[in-house]
Parts: structure tokens; sequence; C-alpha cells
């Protein structure tokens, strides 16, 4: 029998009180890991954010914020933070200041909150596309943006990045058809993982359950999720992120497609480009832009999370025998001695204004805790057992 929780609401932070059997249950595994994130508020309200050792937080008292678990010391900094953050903005400059500086100091992640639900696990592959095991080849050029987009050369060309050429092979997978949308996720967050919310997210509203703001938002792909959240919608969907191996594999076919419908250049019937939509349209909208197996949008309209931590060795270089099988990127995102320090990586790109940010290859990454206003979506994968 599941347990359950008293979900309380101030303002906009989400925190829980446990029944006994859900607090005996944490008595055993606080955290889940060896260390994490532990606040605590001064009499004035600041709020501190350490990492300790797990073993040293205390079940029952936390927050649970935007997909994030924050263990807190005691009961005073607990009803002190839930008044330092009670508004979104708050909330906002919290996480993309003092957890994301933290982050980037330390390499630990946060804890994220345990994901309760099984409603979308009925739908197995429903809306999803079978992809064949089979092999591409990263050419050894590529277009990266990672430093916010991309550089622009003296006479209006884009700076290429290069690196080895080898061939990849990855294993038969399921990609959803569609990105995510607001009503996908309002799903999710109606199946008892209502802190997955996005305090600051407009698009997302509440009338006794979540619902689109508007409904003609539903179709439109969920955005200001951070990679926390977008992993713990696909756990709950009983999926996961694509590998950043696989989502190339998707978007450029095994011919390797420099773009995802093929070779020919983007226009107005394959995306939106030239710029027409200040925001994110809807998922299904551009059929000529999708795949010859039916992927849509994979190169514009929102960029994609991907499973994998981002850099630039693990991908510029040919393994032996210039063969990769299912590679998954580096084996941590913590990077200290680089300018970005902690990044995972990103496929696609949001308003496209170039035919080169429509490129199957192109390479992009940015923090976990980011959630760019129209930029950042998601869409899972399942394997093929």
């Amino acid at each position: 029998m599941k347990s359950v929780h008293n979900v309380i609401v101030t303002g906009f932070l989400l925190y829980t009180t446990m029944f006994p059997a859900e607090a005996a249950q944490a008595e055993k595994k606080p955290a889940g890991k060896d260390q994490t994130y532990f606040l605590s508020a001064a009499p004035d309200g600041a709020v501190q954010v350490n990492v300790v050792p797990s073993k040293e937080v205390k079940p029952g008292l936390y927050v649970d914020l935007a997909g994030l678990r924050l263990w807190v010391d005691n009961a005073d900094s607990l009803k002190r933070i839930r008044a330092k953050i009670a508004d979104p903005a708050a909330v906002f400059h919290f996480v993309q200041g003092s957890l994301f500086e933290k982050l980037r100091e330390t390499g630990i992640e946060p804890d994220m909150i345990p994901v309760r639900g099984e409603e979308d696990k009925k739908l197995g592959a429903e809306g999803m596309v079978l992809l064949e095991a089979g092999e591409f080849t990263r050419t050894g050029e590529f277009n990266d943006s990672s430093g916010g987009g991309l550089t622009i050369l003296k006479d209006g060309s884009v700076q290429v990045s290069r690196g080895d050429k080898y061939r990849v092979r990855v294993s038969s997978f399921h990609i959803d058809k569609f990105r995510v949308t607001n009503e996908d996720y309002c799903k999710f967050l109606n199946d008892g993982n209502a802190a997955y919310l996005t305090p600051w997210n407009l698009r997302i509203g509440r009338v006794g359950k979540f619902v689109p703001a508007d409904r003609s938002l539903a179709k439109h792909p969920v955005v200001l999720v951070n990679w926390y959240q977008a992993k713990g919608y696909a756990a709950w969907a009983g999926k996961r992120l694509p590998t950043e191996a696989e989502w190339e594999y998707a978007a450029g076919g095994k011919e390797g497609r420099k773009y995802p419908w093929g070779n020919e250049p983007p226009d107005e019937t394959r995306g939106d480009f030239p710029v027409k939509y200040r925001h994110p349209v809807p998922v299904d909208w551009f059929p000529k832009g999708a795949t010859p197996e039916g992927v849509f949008q994979m190169g514009h309209n929102s960029a994609e999370w991907c499973a994998d931590y981002f850099d630039y060795a693990s991908y510029v270089k040919a393994p032996k025998g210039d063969l990769l099988i299912d590679p998954k990127g580096p084996e941590q995102g913590f990077l200290p001695s680089t300018w970005f320090k902690f990044n995972v990586a990103m496929k696609g790109w949001c308003k496209a204004t170039r035919p080169e940010h429509f490129t199957c290859s192109k390479r992009h990454g940015r923090h976990p805790l980011i959630d760019a206003d129209a930029g950042i979506s998601f869409r899972c994968v399942k394997s093929v057992e």
C-alpha cells in the first residue's frame, strides 16, 4: 500500500509532511546517495546551501521544489525557508542562483523527488516510433552552440568544430513522435507529482488540478523544465531521456541526413524559419519537417534535454576500431577546469535564425538547472527489450 502525503502549498513553494509509514521508510534511506544538499536559514531569512553526507539529513525535514528534494537542518529553518521562498520570483532566483552556484562549485547534484504514480506506464510505446538498430557516422565536422549560440565568422559563415571521424552503433529503441506537451506534463503533475511543477511557469495553471493555463497551449511543448524534471517525467512514463547518440540517430538516420527531413535547407514549410512566432508552436506543426520515420520538430521549436553529461573530449575523440557502441557520453558532468564547469547535453534549438541551427549534428550544453522560458523541452525514448 502506498503511503499518503499531505501536500501543502504556500505561495508556489511545495513541501510535505509525512505520515508515520513514509517517515519510517525515509529513516532507512533518506537521500539515496553519499552527499546531498542541506539548507539552513538564519533569523533574518538568509538561506545557506551546503553539501553534507546523506546520513546527516533529518527525515521529514525537506522542501520539494521544481523536481528537487532539498533537506533542511531544523524546523525553525524550515519555517524561514517557507517564508523566504513564498513567491515565484524568489524561487527562481534561489534555484538559478544559490543552487546553481553550489552545483558548479562542488559537482554534487541535488536529490530528485521520488516519482509517484503509474498512470502513463499503461501506454507502453503508444505515440512512439520504433527505430531499428543501426550505425551512423560522426563525420568529424559539426556546429557547436554550447557558448550560447553559433560562432559567426567575419565572412558571415558559421565556424565549424572539428574532431575525429568514426562510426556509432545504437541498439533498437522507441522514440516519442512528438515532444512532451503541456497537457502531458499536467497528467504527470496530477498523478502525485505536484512538486515537479516549475513555480514560475505561467503556461500551467491549477483549477483543482493542474491544467494548461489556456487550452490553446495544450499541444505546445512543455518548457521551463530543468533536466531533473525531464528525467522525473520520463521515469513516471516508464521511459528515459535519449542519449545524444540516440537523438542524432533519430534525427539523421543511418544515411547521416544533414537536417532531420533530408539534405535540403530549411524553409517555412519545414519549421518556423524565418522566425514568425515568438513562442513555441504546437508539437504537430510542420509535418514536412519531420524525419522520414515520422518524428516531428527535431531541429527547432525548442531544444531537447538528453541523458548525457556534456563535454568535448568524449565526442570528438575516435575510439579504438573507430566504432562506438551505445555511447552514453562522459562519466560525469563536473569539469571544474572548463568555463562551463557542469553541463548536460541538449540537441535541437528553439527559434532558429540560421540553417545551421537545424543540423542533426549540432551540439549544445547547459547546466541541468536551467529552464529557458521558451527554449528547452524534451521527448522520451524506450529501449527495446
